[in-house]
């Protein structure tokens, strides 16, 4: 019998309507390691439908936004915030405590990535949410995405003892790819931090484990299990959700709320690592409305929600710990339809918050001499470029797990996103910063490998081919702090290369194809 009809006939399923937990009761979840070395947070903001990015980051010196493409649903340039020569910003997002989204902009604690997407982009909803969350570019459209990428991180780091606090939440009451393992959901899901505890003490306990080998003893012993998981997560849940305080005023949207509970549960001392909270609404096909219509009161609800969360933590004194990002499946077409609308895109703008982020605006605005053939806006950033620094800066993983979990490394964004002091206030200071070799692709073979030193340190390049054979060459066996600029062969033939820089204190492998 499977584990999961044996927990419906069990009459444990419908006992999770407010809290889900873990279906795999043996194995240590996720952080442990992570968390002995920092309590570094990550919050995920998913808005669900598909955000319009053109009209969230708009390139109003380009008058064919005006004329061509948005002549109904632009917002008016009078009313947008400036953020640097070509690119404004909605003013819904100047809503919210100390000027919202736009306010955290300029006290450079928001991030601003243009052109966020990935290849050949599906304009399914349900299609490139999988993506996105899974982090796997499928072959086809019949290749099953059944894993997430925080679920394959967190199974990666597994051991044989549980942790203390549930290391993955959904708040809401429902389970997301993304956390999901190869061995069933990593998360727990919770909406109501006490009837998850009123629920949790309802389940099994109290009986003895089964010592026989029986299938019967192996399924009995894993609801026991589960039951003991439950109660653990509840009774910690609670008392985070008990001893923490918010400070700061939320407004009363679900998203606020939401918001309000992650951070209320971070002020308890709940040691979770990822929080999951999401908006529905923006699949803005009709009646999208330009500076005062449906999608500026959506990214309103965004703005307002997230400023408030940022001003609680900060009051407490906790927000150098947390990051968040918004997510979103895809963005929309640039050409705006007949129902005053906007119909399924490509390419998006993507937020990242925290007072770790080095807050600009990366990459150019979306443009209107780049479309494909679609008529639509092209990527300029592989949203994988994004979960490959989060895990390899902001978490600290080893660069070969990073590799793993994403089937390959993907470059930092214009030398990478987060504020590398802050990043590792809990830790040493790191000898390397950034690294990037350009261009890649390179069409002869030769490449430059930029590296931002922090410190002194002996180092070791190492270039290797797809076989892992050494390429030999000679190359400084030291160097000083600051930034270098070292040229490098990486082969003779077509291909794919590895760059592994090594230091006392780390690794890095940057992939380089030749074309």
């Amino acid at each position: 019998m499977q584990r999961r009809k044996l927990l419906q006939y069990a009459g444990l399923a419908a006992g999770f309507t407010l809290g889900k937990i873990p279906v795999w009761a043996s194995a240590k979840n996720q952080f442990s390691a992570l968390a002995e070395e920092n309590d570094n947070i990550l919050v995920i903001v998913q808005m669900f439908g598909g955000n319009d990015g053109l009209n969230t980051v708009i390139p109003a010196d380009d008058d064919r936004y005006y004329s061509k493409y948005r002549p109904k649903l632009s917002i008016p340039k009078s009313t947008l915030l400036k953020l640097k020569d070509g690119s404004y910003m909605n003013p819904a997002l100047k809503s919210g405590t100390n000027n919202g989204l736009y306010g955290l902009f300029g006290e450079g604690k928001l991030a601003v990535i243009q052109g966020i997407g990935y290849p050949n982009n599906s304009l399914s909803h349900f299609r490139s949410t999988d993506i996105w969350l899974s982090a796997t570019m499928p072959v086809n459209d019949s290749q099953r995405l059944d894993t997430g990428w925080l679920g394959r991180f967190t199974e990666k780091l597994n051991g044989d003892i549980l942790p203390d606090h549930p290391t993955c939440m959904n708040i809401g009451n429902s389970s997301s790819l993304l956390f999901q393992g190869t061995k069933g959901d990593l998360s727990i899901a919770v909406e109501n931090p006490n009837d998850f505890y009123e629920r949790g003490k309802d389940i099994l306990s109290g009986d003895a484990v089964m010592a026989n080998n029986s299938n019967f003893a192996s399924e009995r012993n894993f609801l026991l299990d589960v039951s003991i998981q439950s109660n653990k997560y509840s009774a910690v849940v609670k008392k985070a959700f008990d001893a923490g305080k918010n400070v700061a005023t939320f407004e009363t949207d679900v998203l606020s709320n939401e918001l309000k509970l992650v951070s209320r549960l971070i002020s308890g001392g709940l040691k979770t690592k990822v929080y999951l909270v999401s908006i529905d609404g923006f699949d803005t096909h009709a009646n999208q409305g330009s500076d005062g219509g449906k999608h500026a009161d959506l990214l309103k609800k965004v703005s307002t929600s997230i400023a408030a969360f940022m001003a609680d933590l900060k009051a407490q004194k906790i927000s150098d710990k947390v990051v968040g990002m918004t997510v979103s499946e895809f963005g929309r077409r640039p050409e705006e339809n007949a129902s005053l609308g906007s119909d399924h895109g490509a390419a998006s703008v993507m937020f990242m918050f925290g007072d770790a982020v080095n807050g600009k605006i990366y990459g150019e605005n979306l443009s209107f001499d780049k479309l494909d053939k679609n008529k639509d806006f092209v990527y300029q950033f592989d949203y994988r470029r994004v979960y490959d620094e989060l895990m390899t800066k902001w978490f600290k993983t080893d660069s070969n797990v990073t590799k793993e979990i994403l089937t390959g490394r993907f470059d930092l964004i214009e030398q990478g996103i987060f504020s590398t002091k802050q990043v590792l206030s809990n830790q040493s200071e790191p000898t390397i910063s950034s690294i990037n070799a350009y261009p890649n692709p390179t069409s002869d073979g030769f490449v430059n490998l930029k590296i931002s030193m922090e410190k002194p340190s002996e180092i070791s390049i190492q270039v290797s081919n797809i076989q892992g054979v050494n390429i030999q060459q000679n190359y400084p066996s030291r160097l000083p702090d600051g930034v270098h600029s070292i040229p490098l062969q990486v082969g003779n033939v077509s291909g794919i290369y590895f760059i592994n820089v090594i230091t006392n204190e780390s690794k890095e492998v940057l992939k380089v194809v030749r074309l």
